[in-house]
C-alpha cells in the first residue's frame, strides 16, 4: 500500500531532478537572454495554488533584462512569483559599494551595501572603474549561484531519496533562486561584453520588473528626442489649450481696460439721445481762488444715468439717487463735496446746469443729487415737477475743488447754509464711513425747523460717532417747537459751537449773503483767510441778463463796438472770430462761444459748462455778449474783458483770443 501511494510522488520528483539538471546545464546558454514568448507569457503568471509561499516570495527586485539589451529576461519557473527570480538576486547586497557600510548585514538597512542594479545606476556609462567593479561582483554572482544549483540539486537528491516533499519543494526554491543569482551575474558580463551602459541595464530590467513595455517596442517608437509621439501629441495639445487660454485672458484683459478707460472719468464719451431730465435747482457753485488752486485738471466721464429713486427731505427739496442704468458698475469716482452737471431738453432747448454730490464716495453703486426747487430755477423746476423714477438722464461728472477727504488737516469745521448742506453732507458720510478718528464740527444754518435737510441722519451721525458735533441755528423758528439756537452765524454762536476755531480748517457754502456775512465774522474771529475754503450756491436769477463789454485798450480805434441789448434783433450774420487759431464761423443767437468754437474745431479748454468753474475764461477783443452767470469772474477780469465761454453769448460779430 505504500509503495502504491509513494510512486506518484517519486515519479514528480524524478522529473524535478531531470528539470533542475536541464535548468543547471542550460545556464550557460540563457545567458544569451533571448526569451521564447511562451516563457515570457509563463513569468508573468502567479504561482500555482498549493506552492509553498516561500518559494514564492523571493527577494523584490526586478528580473532579467530585456531584448533591447542584447540580453532577454530569463525563463521564471511557473512557482515563481511575479517580484522574485532575478529580479530578486539583482536586488541583493552587492559587494561593490565601498566605505563604512561595507561589512554591514542586510541589503537596505542604514548601514548596508546598495542592491546590485542599484550601484550599476551610479554608471551612466561603461568606463574602466565600471568594469572593474562590475565584472567582479558579476562573477562572484555566477559562481555562487551555480554552487546554489548543485546544492540544491544534491539536496534534491536527498528529499527525492527520502521521500519528503517539503524538502524536495525547498530543494527546487534553492535551485531556482541559484539559477536566478547566476543569471544575474551572467548578464551583467553579457552587458560588459556588449559595452551596454550599466544604467540602461540597470533601468532595462526596472522596466522589465514593472511589465512597462521595452524602449523599442514601445507603440509609438521614434519619437521626438526619445520621446513617443503620444507622448509628443499630448504636450501638442496641452500647449494649445494653454496658449488659446492665455489668449482669451489676454482678450478679455484689454476689453476690461477698454471698458474701465471709458467709465473712468476723465475718458470722452457721446452725450446719450435718451430722455434726460435736470437735477437740483439748488443754484450753481462758485469756487473760490483758494479751492480753485486745488481743482484736479481731468475732464469729466459724459454718459446717461437712471433715476431709480427720489426722496422727500423737506417740502421744497428732493434727493435724487442714480445708478448705471442697467444696475452695472458706476461709471465713475469722484471726492466728497465735487459736483455733476446735468443736461436736459426742455421746451426744445438744452439746459446745463452742475449739483453738488451729496452722497459719499464709499457708496459704489449710485450718486445721489439733492436739489431744491428754486423759483427761477429751469433745471430744478423741471426736475421736481416733471422728472419720476426710471428716467434717464445726462451727466458729466465729476469737477469741482471744494472738496476734503480728511488727508488736507486734522479736523475739519463744515458750515452750512439751507441747500449748501449737499457738499457737507458728502464729506460729512465720507469721513463717518472711512472711521475719521479727528475732530468733525458741523454748524448748519436754516430759516425754519421745517428747512433742516438730513435732519434725522445728522442726529444719528453725532450719537454714533463722537467725535461729530452738530449744531443748528433756526432764524425764524416762531410757531414751531424748535428748542436750539435761534438766530444767525454770530461769534458767540460759532465760539461756543466751536473750540478754537483759529487753527482749524473751515469749509462754507451757502447763500452769497450768507456766505459774506460768516466771512466776515470769521476774520473778526481771527481765522486766516487761507483757512476758510468756499462754495457760492446761488440762485438763479430773474432779472435781466448781465452784460460785458471788452476793455477800451482792446477795441481798435477802427472798430464800432455796440452793446447788446437782451431786445436787440438777433442778426443772421453774426459771426465769432478766433485770433489765434485764425477761424471763425457762424454765431447763433442763442449759441454760446464755446458750443460755437466746437463746431468749427476750435480747442477752449472747459469743465463744467454752466459758467462755474471758470475753465473756459477767455479774452474778448472785439464785440460785446451777455453771459447768465458770471460770478466765476472777478471784478478785475471783467475790467479786461474776460468772459467765460460756455455762457457769453452774442446778436453781433465777436473777435475772441482763442
Amino acid at each position: 500500500m505504500h509503495g502504491t501511494q509513494s510512486a506518484p510522488l517519486v515519479t514528480a520528483l524524478r522529473a524535478a531532478t531531470v528539470a533542475a539538471v536541464a535548468l543547471t546545464a542550460a545556464t550557460p546558454s540563457t545567458f544569451a537572454w533571448a526569451q521564447a514568448p511562451a516563457e515570457d507569457h509563463a513569468a508573468h503568471h502567479p504561482p500555482p495554488a498549493g506552492a509553498n509561499p516561500d518559494a514564492a516570495s523571493g527577494m523584490s527586485g526586478m528580473k532579467a533584462p530585456n531584448p533591447t539589451m542584447g540580453a532577454g529576461p530569463p525563463a521564471a519557473p511557473a512557482a515563481a512569483s511575479g517580484m522574485g527570480g532575478m529580479m530578486g538576486d539583482m536586488m541583493a547586497p552587492s559587494g561593490m559599494g565601498g566605505g563604512a557600510g561595507e561589512g554591514a548585514a542586510g541589503c537596505c538597512g542604514p548601514m548596508g551595501p546598495k542592491p546590485f542594479y542599484a550601484s550599476m545606476m551610479d554608471f551612466p556609462k561603461l568606463t574602466d572603474e565600471a568594469r572593474a567593479r562590475i565584472r567582479p561582483e558579476a562573477l562572484t554572482r555566477l559562481g555562487s549561484g551555480s554552487q546554489a544549483v548543485t546544492d540544491g540539486q544534491a539536496a534534491l537528491h536527498r528529499a527525492q531519496a527520502a521521500n519528503d516533499a517539503a524538502a524536495a519543494l525547498t530543494a527546487l526554491r534553492d535551485v531556482r533562486d541559484g539559477l536566478s543569482l547566476a543569471q544575474s551575474g551572467a548578464g551583467a558580463l553579457r552587458a560588459l561584453e556588449a559595452g551596454q551602459s550599466p544604467e540602461q541595464t540597470a533601468l532595462a530590467w526596472f522596466r522589465h520588473e514593472m511589465t512597462l513595455p521595452p524602449a523599442d517596442r514601445s507603440e509609438m517608437a521614434g519619437g521626438f528626442r526619445g520621446l513617443s509621439w503620444l507622448h509628443v501629441l499630448l504636450m501638442i495639445l496641452l500647449g494649445a489649450a494653454l496658449t488659446g487660454a492665455l489668449w482669451l485672458q489676454w482678450i478679455r484683459a484689454r476689453r476690461v481696460g477698454a471698458l474701465a478707460e471709458r467709465l473712468t472719468p476723465g475718458a470722452p464719451a457721446e452725450p446719450s439721445t435718451a430722455e434726460p431730465a435736470a437735477l437740483p435747482g439748488s443754484a450753481p457753485a462758485v469756487m473760490s481762488k483758494a479751492a480753485e488752486a486745488g481743482a484736479p485738471a481731468r475732464r469729466p466721464w459724459i454718459g446717461v444715468l437712471r433715476i431709480k429713486a427720489i426722496f422727500d427731505e423737506t417740502p421744497g427739496v428732493k434727493t435724487f439717487r442714480l445708478m448705471e442704468p442697467n444696475l452695472g458698475l458706476f461709471p465713475f469716482t469722484f471726492l466728497p463735496g465735487q459736483y455733476a452737471t446735468v443736461t436736459s431738453e426742455i421746451d426744445g432747448k438744452k439746459v446745463r446746469r452742475s449739483y453738488t454730490i451729496s452722497s459719499s464716495p464709499t457708496q459704489r453703486d449710485y450718486i445721489e443729487l439733492t436739489v431744491k426747487r428754486e423759483q427761477y430755477g429751469l433745471e430744478s423746476r423741471h426736475l421736481h415737477d416733471r422728472v419720476d423714477a426710471g428716467d434717464l438722464i445726462e451727466v458729466a461728472a465729476p469737477a469741482g475743488s471744494f472738496f476734503f477727504t480728511g488727508q488736507e488737516a486734522e479736523g475739519i469745521v463744515l458750515i452750512a447754509g439751507g441747500v449748501g448742506i449737499t457738499p457737507m453732507m458728502s464729506v460729512l458720510r465720507y469721513l463717518t464711513d472711512r472711521a475719521y478718528p479727528h475732530d468733525i464740527y458741523l454748524l448748519y444754518g436754516v430759516r425754519t425747523p421745517a428747512d433742516i435737510i438730513f435732519r434725522e441722519e445728522l442726529a444719528h451721525l453725532a450719537r454714533r460717532h463722537p467725535n461729530v458735533h452738530v449744531t443748528t441755528v433756526v432764524s425764524q423758528p416762531e410757531g414751531t417747537e424748535w428748542a436750539g439756537s435761534v438766530g444767525f452765524m454770530t461769534p458767540e454762536f460759532i465760539t461756543a459751537a466751536v473750540p478754537e476755531i483759529v487753527r482749524r480748517r473751515v469749509h462754507l457754502c451757502g447763500p452769497p449773503a450768507m456766505m459774506e456775512a460768516v466771512k466776515g465774522v470769521l476774520r473778526g474771529m481771527g481765522v486766516p483767510d487761507d483757512q476758510v475754503k468756499t462754495e457760492n450756491f446761488a440762485p438763479p436769477k430773474g432779472g435781466p441778463v448781465l452784460e460785458t463789454q471788452p476793455p477800451a485798450a482792446a477795441v481798435t480805434a477802427v472798430v464800432d463796438v455796440a452793446v447788446a441789448s437782451p431786445s436787440a434783433p438777433p442778426s443772421a450774420q453774426a459771426t465769432v472770430t478766433f485770433s489765434k487759431s485764425n477761424k471763425s464761423g457762424r454765431l447763433a443767437p442763442d449759441q454760446s462761444v464755446l458750443e460755437a468754437a466746437e463746431a468749427i474745431g476750435v480747442a477752449i479748454d472747459y469743465e463744467c459748462r454752466v459758467g462755474i468753474c471758470g475753465r473756459c475764461k477767455v479774452p474778448l477783443r472785439q464785440g460785446s455778449v451777455s453771459m447768465e452767470v458770471q460770478d466765476s469772474l472777478t471784478e478785475g477780469e471783467k475790467r479786461d474783458g474776460v468772459i467765460l465761454a460756455c455762457q457769453a453769448k452774442s446778436v453781433g460779430d465777436l473777435v475772441v483770443d482763442a
